[in-house]
């Protein structure tokens, strides 16, 4: 149920990132790369904006923002990819690179 729950949620974000990102057999895969790019630049950008604006709304310091929020919404994804590749492979190997790096 949370898996659905999660993919419903998600959903037009994966839908606005497959429209706008080219397959990457266009230009030998430059093309995807570059708009892909261009994407996470955008969503870099949102992310600073709207933890500035959080910020501003319950006074809290931009600096404590971005050490919390920023920093917390950054790391979330390699978390759960290590996790994923520490359940998947036998020996997580995957999982040691997220801690080293």
């Amino acid at each position: 149920a949370f898996d659905w729950f999660m993919h419903i949620i998600s959903l037009p974000w994966k839908l606005s990132i497959a429209v706008l990102v080219p397959p990457p057999a266009y230009c030998g895969g430059w093309l995807c790369f570059v708009t892909a790019l261009g994407v996470i630049g955008a969503l870099t950008v949102a992310v600073i904006d709207f933890a500035g604006l959080f910020g501003c709304e319950t006074g809290i310091e931009d600096e404590i923002t971005a050490i919390t929020i920023v920093a917390l919404g950054t790391s979330m994804p390699d978390l759960f990819a290590s996790k994923c590749a520490a359940i998947a492979d036998e020996y997580a190997d995957a999982s040691i690179v997220n801690v080293t790096g």
